[in-house]
């Protein structure tokens, strides 16, 4: 695992040595397991535009860099210019510091993607193999690499250490607040409503975007882009620490129009 994702990274730096990073891509933010993977590889598939997605350059260490400010946007850019030089490019880390990188693509658009915060949760927790009903993190049967221990920690965000779900909600509401600090060259999608209208959905997005329809993608409407969730109630699934989440999102939450979950269901 440690092995295979060395040789990522320097595959992409030397591709990085013969690239040029694109003008103008289109950066596609939102917390992990949100549907970025499916909103970018539909509109990727619909425009024939070419995508680069979860790029090794944007796993720790390099991405807590990058959002703790410690490493600058413009070179954060130039050591994965082979990424940049896509025309769209999403990587759930990047969220965290999509100020910055829309300040250096003086040019791009982007798009941010929202989803209920405690199924978010949720799903991330699932994809790990991990309760949300317990004390501390108690590992599954998956390894956690360094990029999702650092996600669980807060450490890549530089947060106190802390129970797990208070972090991943607090992981929620900056991602929010990362997008509310965007100007109007940022569409905002809510995954629930995508799921609504999935084809419609993708047609406004590029629309606004500016970008051309080319291919029809009605037959890879469900396809699956990121391993599936069980979809579990909350309630059930976090027990007692739904109000973790609760306490620390659902103000912002509802304001979004999500209904808060409760004891009696989401």
């Amino acid at each position: 695992m440690h092995f295979t994702l060395n040789k990522r990274v320097v595959r992409e730096r030397l591709l990085a040595a013969v690239s040029r990073p694109a003008e103008a891509p289109v950066l596609v933010f939102g917390n992990q397991k949100s549907g970025t993977s499916a909103i970018s590889g539909l509109l990727a598939e619909a425009t024939g535009l070419r995508l680069v997605s979860d790029f090794a350059g944007a796993q720790e260490p390099y991405i807590g860099e990058l959002v703790r400010g410690e490493t600058s946007a413009a070179a954060f850019v130039k050591r994965n210019a082979w990424t940049f030089s896509a025309d769209i490019v999403k990587e759930p880390g990047m969220t965290f510091a999509a100020p910055a990188l829309m300040d250096h693509f003086a040019r791009s658009r982007a798009i941010t993607v929202i989803r209920n915060p405690w199924n978010n949760i949720r799903s991330m927790l699932e994809r790990l193999d991990l309760p949300g009903d317990a004390d501390r993190v108690m590992p599954g049967s998956r390894r956690l690499n360094r990029t999702w221990q650092s996600i669980l920690s807060g450490a890549d965000l530089g947060l106190p250490p802390g129970h797990y779900i208070d972090i991943l909600a607090t992981r929620w509401l900056r991602a929010v607040e990362m997008c509310e600090r965007l100007d109007a060259r940022n569409v905002v999608i809510r995954y629930e409503d995508f799921a609504r209208e999935k084809q419609r959905t993708i047609a406004r997005l590029a629309e606004g975007l500016g970008l051309h329809i080319v291919s029809d993608i009605s037959e890879k409407l469900d396809h699956a882009f990121q391993p599936r969730g069980s979809g579990a109630d909350p309630a059930e699934f976090f027990g007692k620490n739904l109000g973790r989440i609760t306490a620390i999102c659902s103000a912002k939450a509802e304001a979004l129009g999500y209904v808060r979950a409760s004891a009696g269901g989401a």
